[in-house]
């Protein structure tokens, strides 16, 4: 179970939201459930943030602009996360997102957001995620950028991305990902990349209450000579219920 935890709701300001038990982390573009992404492949970035957490999370809007999350946890590191229910350590969490307001001009309505996860115990494993959210320029259209670090005892990876979608009509989007940066070789285990660089591209088609199509295609690549480039073609139907 990803999610496996209880909503309070603390009387005090604008009222303090905490969540208790596992949930998913504050770090990230993509979530553990893949009908919730844009993409059913993973991102890069993706491999190196940790899922979830147990512990407790609280949520505060101070106002319509801004909010700010703060956590203390287990589990940090992505490997244990996703294989066993604790890796042994404890981390920090948080996040802080704020909107632009309208009176900043064609600025206005421009999200940033950042968010971390600060490791306490023994696996010496920092996230740092930042976010930029564009205003719509076009009709249908979104535009983010993101930013991932990763700071460990050994070495560090840095990972950039942009992602673009846009929704042809109420069925259908056409979504876009970019990304480029350096790992320290966690993503396949033995081998980091360098001069990394990903593209995918995908068309997402509704076919009918609960059912969702989609059609994508991914493509990764590296500078290291023993790193073989990685082509991936697929069609998924998804159905939630």
């Amino acid at each position: 179970l990803m999610q496996a935890n209880i909503d309070l709701r603390l009387p005090f300001g604008n009222g303090i939201d905490l969540k208790v038990g596992q949930f998913g982390t504050v770090v990230g573009n993509e979530v553990f459930d893949y009908d919730s992404n844009a993409f059913f492949q993973r991102s890069v970035a993706f491999a190196y943030q940790p899922t979830h957490h147990t512990g407790i999370l609280a949520s505060y809007q101070v106002s319509d602009d801004l909010g700010i999350q703060l956590g203390f946890v287990n589990d940090t590191s992505t490997t244990a996360t996703n294989a066993s229910d604790d890796d042994g350590s404890s981390a920090y969490i948080g996040s802080v997102s704020y909107t632009l307001p309208d009176s900043m001009g064609f600025a206005g309505g421009t999200s940033i957001k950042w968010a971390t996860v600060r490791d306490a115990g023994s696996t010496d494993v920092d996230n740092d995620y930042f976010e930029l959210n564009l205003p719509t320029i076009v009709e249908g259209l979104t535009l983010q950028a993101t930013a991932d670090y990763v700071e460990r005892a050994a070495n560090d990876d840095e990972i950039y991305g942009i992602h673009a979608g846009y929704a042809v009509n109420d069925k259908t989007t056409l979504n876009l990902r970019l990304e480029w940066g350096s790992t320290d070789g966690a993503y396949t285990g033995t081998t980091a990349y360098t001069e990394l660089e990903s593209v995918a591209v995908g068309l997402t088609y509704d076919l009918w209450e609960n059912v969702i199509s989609r059609v994508e295609y991914m493509s990764t690549s590296s500078d290291n000579s023993g790193q073989a480039d990685d082509d991936t073609f697929s069609v998924n139907l998804v159905y939630s219920f």
